[in-house]
């Protein structure tokens, strides 16, 4: 097996999914509903957010699901609101998202670099959010390729990202490897006809729910190096 590309999922694989998305969710659904937290309580519920906790569902739509989705979904409780002004409202707190990363993304991310790996990042957040994260972090210059669910390639687990980035950077699928913390990233790279899917324990999901669709799973992504180092 030569894998030469990595595609990273970025929620719960590059950053910490709870410590990220948990203020997201609390702070847009307030909005959303004018300060009514019994129906936040139910519109975080129905997307897999747990008010109480701060938390997610291992595999609840806002883990795994696109952004568009999750907007469709708060709509039916929300009639008196279009899903631009929904969109609008959840962008707004998307840009003010805590960052916590997954170790020192810098040294973690370099060194697989220096090691010969492409690098890239398919998520289902909007492409936007993503490069602003990765420019927060100054991680942006380890990608080739970044894409969200707006890029034109599709939503995981549709394989469209991952073989969107192999095009970009020359790669075939049997030399990537998808490295992502829900069963969407590791169905995608299934799809894709990846190399080696790689799931790792930095999201809501522990390992029994990612393990039957990865190849291996880790820790998380600091581990990665030296897993592939044994495969070479």
């Amino acid at each position: 097996m030569t894998i030469k590309g990595i595609v990273f999922d970025k929620d719960g694989t590059l950053f910490h999914y709870a410590e990220t998305w948990g203020s997201w969710a609390r702070a847009t659904l307030i909005h959303l509903t004018d300060g009514d937290e019994n129906l936040a309580r139910r519109m975080g519920w129905d997307v897999g957010y747990r008010w109480e906790s701060n938390d997610f569902v291992a595999g609840s739509p806002l883990v795994v699901g696109a952004n568009d989705e999750i907007f469709t979904a708060w709509s039916a409780a929300l009639p008196h609101m279009s899903l631009e002004e929904i969109d609008s409202v959840c962008r707004h707190y998307i840009e003010h998202l805590p960052d916590a990363p997954v170790g020192d993304l810098v040294q973690i991310l370099g060194a697989l670099r220096e090691a010969g790996f492409v690098l890239g990042v398919a998520t289902n957040d909007y492409e936007r959010g993503a490069v602003k994260q990765l420019d927060d972090q100054s991680i942006s210059d380890h990608f080739a390729f970044v894409a969200g669910f707006d890029s034109g390639f599709g939503a995981k687990p549709e394989p469209g990202q991952i073989l969107g980035f192999a095009d970009a950077v020359g790669l075939e699928p049997a030399q990537i490897a998808m490295v992502g913390d829900s069963n969407h990233d590791l169905h995608a790279g299934e799809n894709a006809k990846v190399a080696l899917k790689v799931g790792v324990l930095t999201g809501p999901a522990v390992e029994k729910d990612i393990a039957d669709a990865a190849d291996v799973v880790l820790p998380d992504i600091s581990h990665l190096q030296t897993y592939l180092a044994q495969l070479a």
